[in-house]
């Protein structure tokens, strides 16, 4: 059942949660966004095991398999929630009823949302965050709302909640869509306006994008973390194949797709199950929609509103992901996946050459490091990044839910969130050395190559989360994607067809 940590209970647990800011282990990092419908064929495996090297609940993808199908069902869980779940939800609803606009002596608790999806070990790190917001604050205490095992049951008992009247005050958005909220949410731009603030500084670019409308008004703040896809490689495959190390310079025009795939050959044997390329391709990769920014080509350009899937860059990288599977086949089969039998992502293995990763992977027993994506064309665009961020309800403490946001703003205060998932990269400008250096401490290894190419990735699915009709495109891409995927469709075929349905579903929100 689901309850809510007194203020008591709040700053005792912040006693011996401020010590473990840096020392809690075994984290994993959510993915990013919860954007994609389907695991594709070509990636089934190698992606169902980096849910696990990526995140524990789902965004990224949300991101990971799990995390996907979140999307899919955000529309129904804030319209259509099963009796059962509706009651539970909302019973839990009242019982941070009186929380939510309680006053405690001399101070106000607001209530907050976020998956107790990592033993507990997310809310030791958020309360000791929050108790030293109230030292700050002393008339403003959070509380934090337990229960929700992951982002599909967080969204629910979010949605329910507000249904009901009985709303918490924030929450993490760990699934990326917002627009069905909308009515329901804190806008933002009138707030940093009001009291001098510019989103653009605090911010590091584009962390901001998924959470600002067509119209420049701006509903979250990016306080969380950035989740980042980078690629990760084996030093020890890469020694043994006379191969020198990639780039960590994303801008290094030698490190193209052809080699990558040059690469990726010379280090798979599939006699000893060695591959040059684990599968994954990044973090949320929905009907292969971030494939094209490989090639120097977004999926979705924003200012014209109009879909891109059927530019040669995209059909280019849908047909490039695919060749590596089914025509170079130097990426592990699910039957290979499964007798080489790793636990978590592919990639730990030892087996495996290059892996694109965007989270947190335990130490490993070879050498490995962190790099920038390939890229062919004249700009590195590559992957996608996702900054989780913290978006407010509209109650009777909008007030003080501005005053914790405006706290988080600051990088002093900014840059103990990360930890709380295990990111590398704050979304606050200079708020990234402490996490820089944790993940380091726990990994073992170099995570620049995350603060690198978070200053060329755009956002996840390029601005389109935000729309009304995303969860139809979402749909329609998980469905359609098949046919591309198992040699049925041409990528021509299939980016036009994409791109018809996008350019005629994804604003008007049917």
């Amino acid at each position: 059942m689901s309850t809510v940590l007194s203020r008591r209970t709040l700053l005792r647990g912040a006693a011996a949660g401020v010590v473990s800011l840096a020392g809690i282990g075994a984290l994993a990092a959510c993915g990013g966004v919860a954007a994609t419908a389907v695991t594709q064929a070509s990636t089934a495996a190698t992606v169902s095991a980096s849910a696990q090297l990526t995140t524990t609940s789902a965004p990224a993808t949300t991101a990971s398999a799990a995390t996907t199908a979140a999307a899919t069902t955000a529309s129904a869980a804030t319209t259509t929630v099963a009796s059962s779940t509706s009651a539970a939800a909302t019973s839990s609803a009242a019982s941070v009823a009186s929380a939510t606009g309680s006053v405690a002596g001399k101070g106000v608790h607001l209530t907050y949302m976020s998956p107790d999806d990592q033993g507990g070990a997310r809310h030791k790190l958020e309360q000791a965050i929050f108790a030293q917001f109230t030292q700050a604050n002393p008339d403003i205490s959070v509380d934090l709302f337990a229960g929700a095992t992951g982002w599909t049951d967080l969204e629910t008992k979010l949605a329910t909640g507000i249904a009901a009247g009985d709303p918490v005050n924030t929450f993490q958005n760990g699934w990326g869509s917002w627009a069905d909220l909308q009515s329901s949410l804190m806008e933002l731009s009138t707030l940093f306006s009001r009291d001098k603030l510019e989103p653009t500084q605090i911010f590091a670019l584009p962390a901001i994008d998924t959470f600002t409308d067509a119209a420049g008004k701006i509903w979250a703040v990016p306080v969380v973390g950035v989740s980042q896809d980078v690629l990760a490689y084996n030093k020890d495959l890469f020694d043994t194949a006379g191969l020198a190390a990639p780039p960590l310079d994303p801008t290094d025009a030698s490190w193209t797709m052809d080699k990558f795939l040059e690469y990726a050959q010379k280090l798979t044997n599939p006699d000893k199950l060695e591959f040059g390329f684990g599968g994954t391709i990044a973090g949320a990769d929905g009907g292969g929609i971030t494939r094209g920014t490989y090639f120097n080509q977004g999926p979705w350009d924003d200012k014209a509103q109009k879909a891109q899937l059927d530019q040669p860059g995209a059909q280019q990288g849908l047909q490039f992901f695919k060749d590596l599977r089914d025509r170079y086949k130097v990426q592990p089969t699910s039957d290979q996946v499964k007798s080489i039998g790793a636990k978590g992502d592919v990639f730990t293995s030892g087996k495996i050459g290059m892996q694109v990763i965007y989270g947190y992977v335990l130490k490993q027993n070879f050498n490995w490091g962190l790099v920038a994506l390939p890229h062919t064309g004249s700009e590195n665009m590559s992957g996608r990044q996702y900054a989780q961020a913290l978006q407010g309800v509209k109650t009777p403490l909008s007030d003080q839910t501005w005053t914790l946001f405006k706290w988080l703003t600051q990088p002093a205060n900014a840059a103990q969130f990360p930890m709380t998932g295990n990111y590398a990269v704050s979304p606050v400008n200079n708020a990234s050395t402490l996490a820089q250096q944790a993940y380091q401490d726990k990994v073992g290894v170099d995570p620049k190559a995350f603060v690198l190419m978070s200053q060329h990735s755009h956002v996840s699915y390029w601005g389109m989360l935000k729309y009304p009709g995303w969860t139809t495109v979402n749909t329609w891409l998980g469905k359609n994607f098949t046919a591309f995927d198992t040699g049925k469709q041409s990528a021509a075929d299939y980016g036009k067809a994409a791109t018809d349905f996008i350019n005629t579903n994804l604003l008007q929100g049917k």
